[in-house]
């Protein structure tokens, strides 16, 4: 009897820690990286794509390498700017990170996912 106690007053007490934990960390961490439109530069498309499936794994380093080498393909996609920005931001780089959420922003060309982060609003917010 003794010993069920033990294992369900364990249970309970692991399922509060994961709840608070992961009820603490999912406020910016629900940002996902972003996929290249249809049309977009083929190399570009490969190098964002391995970086998306890097950072999903938690390789956030090999992620960031992998999202450089898809803008060395198109400095332009407001996309790849966004995944350097969040690669940066989960490595802790807030300064890499909001210089990538800026250009993220100039180069958005309307699209909605980028405009509307609430983690890029968080960085580009005016300090008061």
């Amino acid at each position: 009897m003794a010993g069920r106690n033990f294992f369900r007053t364990g249970l309970f007490t692991l399922t509060v820690l994961w709840l608070v934990l992961g009820l603490a960390g999912c406020g910016n961490d629900r940002e996902l990286p972003l996929t290249l439109p249809v049309g977009a530069e083929p190399s570009a498309k490969l190098r964002n794509d391995r970086g998306i499936s890097h950072y999903q794994a938690g390789r956030y380093l090999d992620a960031l390498l992998q999202f450089t080498q898809a803008a060395a393909a198109d400095r332009t996609a407001g996309e790849i700017h966004f995944n350097i920005a969040l690669a940066f931001h989960k490595r802790g780089n807030s300064k890499k990170a909001l210089e990538h959420f800026e250009l993220a922003k100039k180069f958005a060309y309307g699209n909605v996912q980028i405009l509307s982060s609430e983690l890029l609003s968080q960085y580009l917010k005016p300090e008061k």
